[in-house]
Parts: structure tokens; C-alpha cells; sequence
């Protein structure tokens, strides 16, 4: 158990939280790379993947280091990526390997590589030199042994306020209709992740709780372990019903945050699959959509916290002390896992 009470005076300040953690974001799906790559503008950079030889998807930065055109609109040679504007071609580690019309390719020809992974139809890259934890998946499973269906929405404030929902035990019975039962068991389970394990009563009165209450049944216990700070994987046992999700956090420009969020179901038929997935689906975005419009224009200021919000405020002074991803320039390869 973390150390116990903290005085709200403790709240780190709002410029120790960092801008982009370093962790596991979503980049693009897998069919976006049917033969060809692909860029995107995610954590205030541009980013363009493809797939290198041996199948296996690679990211680095989309500026060429020529000239800064986007890669992600260049073409797939041999297995290397070609800048659409003078031919450059770059292998997986982010080195330039051919330079048309000169013999030596110079030293500052090189990308910024990151570490890279395909899972359930979607490229994850970790934001740092290094990944600092594994690609997270529920503990003890086999993600080959589950299938999944993304969704996702927005939420209108910054990253620690989205995350620090998964820890606020007083919003839990208000937002979520779950009356807790006992204390709920907050722990560090492992370097850069933070869990928060309880037991919940569903009393709520939408839809979605009622079917449960006569599907699934009336007490919930719940698992939520965030890594980094934005990537939470999730598990509730209802004892007749197991339900699993993920939310991926991305801070946004503008101080907001996307959530690309992953349903998952053990696999069985296909289209048993897929109707377990749509039904799962439906009912945790409806679950989320009321932690959506709760975290509507929440911002963070350490002095309007209280004494009865040091479950949050052990949160922030955790979140705060997360790593930071070295932002060195776009140009700097750092090789690929």
C-alpha cells in the first residue's frame, strides 16, 4: 500500500507533470500499411511507419532529414522507405542507406527510430529511446488468445486528470454508480505502473447497470492498472461474467486527451467473436461516456485539493514523477527494439 495520508498542501505543481509521458501510444492500424506507409501527427510530432523486411512494423520521424519532407509519402523500396522528394531511402534503424547521385551518405542522414509493436490489429510505439515496460497486456494472459474491437473518444483536460479518474474512489458511487465495499487496495505492482484494486456494489440505475445486475450480477471485483501514466489495462469479475479493456491516453496540443480504447473477448468462433465484441463494446463506451462528461473542463490546481483527496493527491505526486521521453531532435535515431 502506498504511504498513507498526504496533506493536499503535498500536490506536486501543475509544472511537474510532464507534457508527454513516456509510454505506449497507439499510431494506426495495421491495415493502414497494406504495402505502403503511413504518417500521422501524434504527440505534437510527425510520425510515418511502414514495414521493413521482415514484416514487423517500423516508426520513425516523417521529416527527412534531407530536406524535411513527410516520409509517410514516399514509397517502399526493397523493403526501405524512399522520401517522395529526392529518393533518400531509410531502413528500419533509421539510417539512411542510399543517397541517389552520391557515393557516401553523410552522418546526419538519419531518422529518429522508436521502439515499435503490432498487436490486435493496431501499431503501438513507445515515445523514448528505450522502453521503460513491455507492451501491457492483462497479467498472466496470451494476447493471441483474445480478440479485440476498438473504439474511441475525447476527453476535454489534460492526461493526469483523465488518468487520475481510475484512482478517485470518491467519484466511483456519483459517476459510475458503484458503491465500494471496503477500502479499495492501491499498490505498485511493478516499476512505472500503479494499480487500484476494489470491490463495488453496481447500483446504479442507466441501462447498462440494470443488465448487468441480471446478467452478470450485483458485485464487481475490479482491477485497474495504469502504466506511465496513460496506458490502463483493466478486468472486472462479475463471478458469471469477466469483462477486459484497455485505454490508451494521448495528450493532445490543445491540453486535452484521446483515448483509443480496445474491448477484448477470449477467442472462440468469428462470429461468435464478433458479437461478443459488439455487445462489449457498446456497453463500455456507455459506461465511458458518463466518466466523458464528468471529466468535461476538470482542470488541475494543488491548491483547491482537501484533505479528502488524498487518494488523488498520492496519485499526482506518482504521476508527476514519471519519466519524460528525451525530445531530442526529429533526426536522431535511436534505433529500433
Amino acid at each position: 500500500m502506498p504511504s498513507g495520508a498526504l496533506a493536499a498542501s503535498e500536490a506536486p505543481p501543475i509544472e511537474a507533470f510532464t507534457r508527454f509521458p513516456a509510454s505506449w501510444y497507439p499510431l494506426c492500424r495495421s491495415s493502414e500499411l497494406a504495402g505502403r506507409p503511413v504518417s500521422k501527427t501524434v504527440l505534437g510530432r510527425r510520425l510515418a511507419a511502414f514495414r521493413g523486411p521482415d514484416g514487423r512494423p517500423t516508426v520513425m520521424a516523417a521529416s527527412c532529414a534531407h530536406m524535411g519532407a513527410d516520409l509517410g509519402k514516399g514509397s517502399l523500396v526493397s523493403g526501405r522507405l524512399q522520401c517522395p522528394f529526392h529518393g533518400w531511402e531509410y531502413g528500419a534503424d533509421g539510417r539512411c542507406r542510399l543517397v541517389p547521385g552520391s557515393t557516401e551518405i553523410p552522418d546526419f542522414a538519419r531518422q529518429r527510430a522508436y521502439p515499435a509493436e503490432e498487436r490486435h490489429g493496431t501499431v503501438f510505439f513507445f515515445h523514448g529511446e528505450h522502453p521503460l515496460f513491455p507492451l501491457p497486456f492483462f497479467d498472466g494472459r496470451q494476447p493471441s488468445d483474445y480478440a479485440a474491437l476498438p473504439f474511441s473518444f475525447e476527453a476535454d483536460c489534460p492526461w493526469y486528470m483523465t488518468a487520475a479518474h481510475g484512482f478517485d474512489e470518491r467519484h466511483f458511487l456519483l459517476v459510475h454508480g458503484r458503491r465500494l465495499i471496503g477500502l479499495p487496495d492501491i499498490d505498485v505492482p511493478a516499476p512505472f505502473a500503479r494499480r487500484n484494486r476494489y470491490r463495488a456494489e453496481v447500483v446504479g440505475r442507466a441501462w447498462y447497470d440494470r443488465l448487468l445486475r441480471r446478467a452478470a450480477g450485483r458485485f464487481i471485483d475490479m482491477s485497474i492498472t495504469v502504466w506511465g501514466g496513460t496506458f490502463f489495462v483493466m478486468e472486472g469479475d462479475f463471478g458469471r461474467l469477466k469483462t477486459r479493456f484497455i485505454l490508451a491516453l494521448r495528450p493532445l496540443e490543445g491540453g486535452g486527451t484521446f483515448v483509443d480504447g480496445f474491448v477484448f473477448t477470449r477467442r472462440a468462433a468469428p462470429l461468435v467473436d464478433s458479437l461478443s465484441l459488439r455487445a462489449r463494446r457498446t456497453m463500455t463506451q456507455a459506461y465511458l461516456a458518463d466518466e466523458a462528461a464528468s471529466l468535461k473542463g476538470t482542470r488541475y490546481d494543488p491548491r483547491t485539493l482537501v484533505a479528502a483527496d488524498r487518494e488523488l493527491v498520492e496519485f499526482f505526486r506518482w504521476a508527476a514523477a514519471l519519466p519524460q521521453a528525451r525530445r531530442g531532435p526529429q533526426t536522431e535515431a535511436v534505433g529500433r527494439p
